[in-house]
């Protein structure tokens, strides 16, 4: 059947388009999870501004932005490291690349988050082989991480 089954806002985007699933449409929906993990928000949420009713977008302009420390849940009542917390984003945000094929293997998503390797961006990795420990670029390839 070609009949879309799943959770509103926790479906990979082609499977919500085609019905088909691949090896990554599960790495997407880890995504999604662990973006609520560290918001405390729902994937969608039509109470909120417009600008942040989907939280994959809002989650994107964020870290864009370089304001992700604003993203953590405020009823964590440990914030976590910045850096723990840029690699869990950053990793969370690879798994909901639209792009099926840029998404990484769930082997690899676990490999990121227990990795001390910091993704680098992929225009300052052309440069120097270090990472800028303020960066959260949103132009980010954790294909390749750097050890710090």
């Amino acid at each position: 059947t070609t009949r879309v089954m799943g959770t509103f806002g926790y479906v990979a985007p082609e499977y919500a388009n085609t019905g088909l699933l691949n090896e990554k449409s599960d790495v997407y929906s880890f995504g999604v999870v662990l973006l609520e993990s560290i918001t405390g928000r729902d994937p969608v949420d039509y109470g909120r501004p417009a600008h942040e009713v989907n939280l994959v977008d809002w989650l994107k302009m964020m870290v864009g932005t370089r304001r992700s420390e604003e993203v953590v849940d405020p009823n964590i009542e440990v914030r976590p490291p910045t850096r723990s917390l840029k690699r869990a984003l950053l990793t969370a945000l690879r798994c909901v690349d639209p792009d099926s094929e840029k998404r990484p293997k769930m082997s690899q998503v676990v490999r990121m988050l227990e990795s001390e390797e910091y993704p680098i961006p992929r225009e300052e990795r052309r440069r120097t082989p270090r990472t800028r420990e303020g960066s959260m670029d949103s132009d980010i390839d954790m294909s390749t991480p750097v050890s710090r």
